[in-house]
């Protein structure tokens, strides 16, 4: 069972990262290699500060990755019984889909900024 679980997590984290990938991979043929992209917005919807498309679509994947394999080290190295299993598989999976969800977030309001600054190759 404790494999069974690591596993369904890999893959789950597996689907996460393949779906950030696809997207960041779409807006790199979009957003100009000169181009900053906003990574936060102020109360008024201003970008209050922006990193390099590189830099910030290496960032936005490459934390979920570390954290990702770091979890999956820890769930085949620090887990002997069922409980610890279900609760790291439950942790898991909690946070490749917050991953998930948090950098498509990111990207689409990104994207939208940089859309109305008139940056944005349709």
């Amino acid at each position: 069972m404790l494999t069974a679980l690591h596993f369904i997590a890999d893959g789950l984290w597996i689907v996460a990262m393949a779906l950030i990938a696809s997207t960041s991979q779409g807006a790199l043929k979009r957003v100009p290699a000169d181009a900053k992209m906003p990574m936060q917005w102020g109360k008024d919807g201003k970008p209050t500060w922006r990193l390099s498309r590189n830099v910030a679509l290496g960032w936005m994947f490459g934390l979920p990755l570390v954290v990702g394999l770091g979890l999956s080290a820890l769930s085949r190295l620090a887990v002997h019984d069922a409980q610890s299993a279900v609760i790291l598989f439950l942790m898991r999976t909690l946070l490749a889909a917050l991953f998930a969800v948090v950098c498509l977030t990111w990207l689409r309001g990104s994207l939208r900024t940089l859309e109305d600054e008139g940056v944005v190759i349709p």
